[in-house]
């Protein structure tokens, strides 16, 4: 691990032309793997160097003329496509707000708002209203008629099971007792 990091700086400070860190200077001067990485990224400029003529004169109808390899900055920015700014031009703009403030007039003439109901309309409303929600004259009957069968429901139901209870305890000579607490209601 140490070894991969070291040699990724010292490919890095080959790259770039910098000085590499302590520590893998270190390191490059103990280990053997690290300083033959060394002597052969110092000797990579050179080789490819001396390379570069004889590869590019295999290669037909290709001039070698490294001058034009140099990239001139200032001839680039000479070069560039100047870029379109955005600018809000002032007649789409002012039609825009048109546009706005007539969908905003067209808004408020069509849905106008009706006046307020006066106070005996409110009145006739709120007692028609209360007609409608008032519960029947005969609504406590009802309910006492309808709560009335679930009674008589439960007592059956706790007689079903008692009778079960008294079986189970006949038929498994087991004994079983009702607590002391009076039953919760459903």
């Amino acid at each position: 691990m140490f070894c991969h990091l070291t040699r990724w700086l010292i490919s890095r400070a080959e790259d770039r032309g910098k000085s590499r860190p302590r520590f893998a200077e270190r390191h490059a001067a103990r280990c053997g793997a690290c300083i033959e990485y060394d002597r052969f990224a110092a000797s990579l400029p050179s080789r490819l160097s001396g390379e570069r003529p004889a590869f590019l004169a295999a290669v037909p109808d290709f001039p070698l003329i490294e001058a034009k390899w140099v990239v001139d900055r200032a001839d680039r920015r000479k070069r560039e496509i100047p870029r379109r700014r955005l600018l809000l031009h002032p007649f789409p703009a002012a039609a825009a707000v048109l546009v706005v403030v007539a969908a905003a007039l067209l808004v408020f003439q069509v849905f106008r708002r009706e006046p307020s109901p006066t106070p005996g309309e409110r009145a006739a409303a709120l007692a028609t209203l209360k007609s409608i929600t008032a519960a029947p004259d005969g609504f406590q009957g009802v309910v006492k008629e309808a709560e009335s069968p679930l009674a008589r429901e439960r007592q059956i139901l706790e007689k079903s099971v008692l009778s079960a209870v008294e079986y189970l305890q006949a038929r498994l000579n087991i004994r079983i007792e009702r607590k002391k607490e009076a039953p919760k209601s459903l």
